[in-house]
């Protein structure tokens, strides 16, 4: 149960388990990734975060978007949620009046990862020592726009009131991180399958 002052994070394996019946939305966006892995991939982490929504909320599952494009429940604003995928993993942050931002990314050969730092992230931040602190600090500043709601178009904005990024343990061929809006909450995590 979602109670107030709890974030909960689901881990969701995207290459096992059954899937559900994609919406149609769901079903037209799929239609549109040429790869059929990465379609699979898609529609599985799309019909778990269903699946979660529906565990915290009686509420229709009735999804709409705020100015910034954010995804959210219609019916059920007080639930506010965030969905994050990389590789063969998921993540589902959700938390209850507060927003939240997740971002996972699978650590892999990245040659020009000093100049993509270099034009994405925030002025005064340090560069890199290596790929994996590349990652590192991408999820974390990703999480951040993401619960702003801003996404990458956000590059650049000066994000108002107070926020807090975390790490989350994603195990070794991942980072990821978490990021709320106010004081960082507790945080639950899940496996999902």
């Amino acid at each position: 149960m979602l109670k107030p002052g709890e974030i909960h994070i689901w881990r969701v394996r995207l290459n096992r388990g059954t899937v559900l019946e994609p919406t149609a939305e769901e079903a037209a966006h799929g239609a549109r990734i040429g790869i059929p892995l990465l379609r699979r991939r898609y529609l599985r982490s799309h019909a778990a975060l269903r699946t979660i929504l529906g565990t915290v909320t009686a509420a229709p599952l009735e999804f709409a978007t705020h100015e910034r494009g954010k995804p959210c429940l219609a019916r059920a604003p007080e639930i506010r949620f965030n969905l994050a995928r990389s590789g063969d993993l998921a993540l589902v942050a959700v938390a209850r009046d507060v927003e939240v931002g997740v971002d996972i990314e699978r650590i892999r050969p990245l040659p020009d990862y000093a100049a993509i730092a270099q034009r994405y992230f925030p002025a005064g931040s340090p560069m890199p020592k290596d790929i994996r602190d590349f990652f590192r600090h991408w999820t974390r500043f990703e999480a951040l726009l993401k619960a702003h709601g801003a996404g990458l178009y956000g590059v650049g904005e000066s994000l108002p009131g107070e926020w807090n990024v975390t790490r989350l343990d994603s195990g070794r061929r991942y980072t990821a991180a978490l990021a709320v809006e106010g004081p960082l909450l507790a945080i639950r995590i899940h496996e999902y399958n």
